[in-house]
């Protein structure tokens, strides 16, 4: 008789004991497979952050060539000769409306100019330079305050080589030139803003 209580003593302990272990094995996968997951997400979340294009912040200004003929030095007309080529990134956190696109370039203190004007009903200082969209369509001057844009926006920017222009301009695209860029625009509380950027012929 005391032989079967001690043998139903021992049963219920190691029963209890088995539970008593049982319940951390249970918890203890759980947890192990909800924490990966967790921080997969938050470093993908990271890693789109950091390459979301609409992070930028400052122009992106690149030269691209002499390649393709789109304008003369004073029209929007081919002249048989192949423009320089420069491609720009511009990141406009809000409505704007840029007024207008100024190319510079300064050498042995000689400085040369190259503009676009959006509104057509003002004279530029300098030479002409042609704008296309990220189309590939020409923007045109037009009778109007801007060329309305928002976010990232691209153009390809084209400026001619002077070969005695006015009887005193001459310019060769070469490498080690500097050239400086300046963009104007309005925001919408008729704020006036500028971009500048630079680039160096390599």
């Amino acid at each position: 008789m005391k032989f079967a209580k001690i043998l139903v003593h021992m049963i219920i302990v190691f029963t209890l004991l088995g539970c008593g272990t049982a319940k951390p094995q249970s918890t203890t996968p759980t947890n192990t497979q909800n924490q990966p997951p967790q921080a997969q997400t938050s470093t993908s979340q990271v890693q789109l952050a950091s390459t979301n294009p609409t992070q930028l912040t400052t122009v992106s200004f690149k030269w691209i060539g002499v390649d393709v003929d789109n304008l003369s030095p004073n029209d929007l007309k081919l002249d048989g000769n192949p423009d320089g080529h420069f491609h720009i990134t511009v990141p406009f956190n809000q409505p704007s409306a840029i007024k207008s696109i100024w190319i510079r370039h300064s050498e042995f203190g000689k400085s040369l100019k190259w503009g676009w004007l959006y509104n057509k009903n003002l004279p530029i200082t300098g030479y002409i330079m042609a704008v296309f969209d990220d189309k590939g369509n020409p923007i045109l001057p037009q009778a109007d305050n801007g060329y309305r844009v928002d976010g990232l926006t691209d153009f390809d920017l084209y400026i001619s080589e002077l070969n005695n222009e006015n009887g005193r301009d001459n310019f060769k695209f070469e490498k080690g030139q500097t050239f400086n860029l300046e963009i104007d625009y309005r925001i919408q509380n008729n704020e006036e803003k500028e971009f500048d950027s630079t680039v160096q012929i390599k």
